[in-house]
């Protein structure tokens, strides 16, 4: 029998991925208890459990006798690139690149270990959509779907901290990416090496992932320094 805390604590990352994910908006109401509850098969005391663990960091705030609903400024409680900016003074893209790097490959293994066959589809068409893009040249389209593709690698490795953490990194990188997206040849190899990593994470081969997720680090370093 697992854990009571266990869970609570999955209960609330699932309703805390529904925000996340803009399934729930800022200012919309969560289901009645009662309705949550029956939805995941617990008492209503084990709701009100996760509902606190959300509560506590700021994502949910409930009325007395209105439910439960998402905070306007939910989104700002996990993660603000321009307030870690501010916190952090000069943040070089070297220091970035490096918290990337640590976070994507731990993800990107976790991915060939946990994702499910819908994570591995989304993983795909964000390839495609990098493939289109490229065709035609069109940068912007490109670095959209680039962004795609790693976010799905994220989400498929199922955990939502860590997830997070890589949404600000690449954030924080965003103008260097768009920047490099146009130097010669970056559009094709990029497509080459991610095209290697969303095969391991088919394959479920979780050594693999993690080296060709380090290949296209190595990669975007090698970027980094043509581009400073």
């Amino acid at each position: 029998m697992r854990r009571r805390n266990t869970i609570v604590d999955e209960i609330a990352d699932e309703l805390r991925a529904t925000i996340l994910s803009g399934q729930l908006k800022p200012g919309e109401y969560l289901a009645p208890q009662k309705a949550l509850a029956d939805r995941f098969g617990v008492g209503l005391s084990t709701v009100r459990e996760s509902i606190q663990v959300l509560a506590a960091v700021g994502l949910v705030e409930s009325h007395p006798g209105k439910g439960t609903w998402v905070r306007p400024d939910a989104l700002n409680m996990v993660f603000n690139s321009t307030e870690v900016k501010t916190r952090l003074g000069a943040l070089n893209a070297q220091q970035v690149y490096e918290a990337r790097l640590v976070i994507e490959v731990g993800l990107t293994r976790f991915a060939a270990e946990r994702a499910t066959a819908e994570d591995i589809a989304a993983i795909w068409q964000a390839l495609l959509d990098m493939e289109s893009a490229a065709a035609v040249n069109n940068e912007a389209g490109f670095v959209k779907a680039d962004l795609e593709f790693h976010l799905a690698v994220a989400k498929a490795g199922h955990n939502h901290l860590l997830e997070q953490f890589y949404h600000l990194v690449r954030e924080l990188l965003s103008e260097v990416i768009a920047e490099m997206v146009m130097l010669p040849n970056v559009k094709q190899e990029s497509i080459v090496l991610q095209r290697a990593i969303a095969q391991a994470i088919e394959d479920k081969d979780s050594q693999r992932a993690q080296d060709e997720a380090q290949k296209h680090m190595q990669y975007i370093e090698d970027l980094l320094r043509i581009y400073s």
